[in-house]
């Protein structure tokens, strides 16, 4: 009996760790389908930020906005706005004007004035990390996704955070701060993020 419970749960395991890595494959897939896609020179490897801008894309569809803020309108764009610089360069034509759930997403660069409220998803960039408090505490509530790749980002506030390990590019998530904007992150795309608690304030 002791044997076909440990069957059992090795066959349970073993499930879960195929769909696992069904999600990883669709969701490479999508990037490098992006990327193939993409006009660049012959045999050139995608730079770093175009496999960020790719992400970001593929990422979007794995989230439900609230019907509030930036798409209270059923066809408002799905903005993406770029805060502190522009780290991306031309890897952002990857993703403008591309289907993501029925909507089109828009890209914006902004100064650090800017008001952010048409914004679906915000990306803040390094050089705006002195003002990041301030830019999480604006988004609280507003149903605006807000995306780093700095360390320490998602354990302050910002709800996903790229980072580099081994040469790959991972994605770190803080469900707790989604929930507060009122975004719902498919389970399927936390499963393949490295979750993280926030820091205690």
């Amino acid at each position: 009996m002791l044997a076909w419970s440990h069957s059992i749960g090795l066959c349970r395991a073993e499930k879960r760790s195929a769909f696992r890595r069904m999600w990883v494959a669709q969701l490479l897939c999508g990037v490098m389908l992006l990327l193939t896609l993409a006009p660049a020179p012959a045999h050139a490897a995608p730079s770093e930020y175009e496999l960020k801008a790719a992400f970001i894309y593929q990422i979007a569809r794995f989230v439900e906005w609230p019907s509030t803020g930036a798409l209270v309108n059923a066809g408002a764009p799905l903005r993406l706005c770029v805060l502190g610089g522009n780290p991306f360069g031309r890897a952002l034509e990857l993703i403008r004007g591309k289907p993501v759930n029925e909507r089109g997403m828009e890209v914006s660069l902004l100064d650090m004035n800017a008001d952010t409220r048409k914004c679906a998803m915000l990306f803040i960039a390094a050089p705006a990390e002195k003002h990041l408090e301030r830019i999480v505490a604006l988004s609280r509530g507003t149903g605006m996704l807000t995306i780093g790749d700095t360390e320490g980002f998602a354990q302050r506030g910002v709800m996903i955070n790229f980072l580099s390990e081994d040469s790959k590019i991972r994605f770190e998530i803080n469900p707790e701060a989604s929930r507060r904007a009122g975004l719902k992150i498919s389970s399927q795309l936390l499963k393949l993020a490295r979750i993280i608690q926030e820091e205690a304030p």
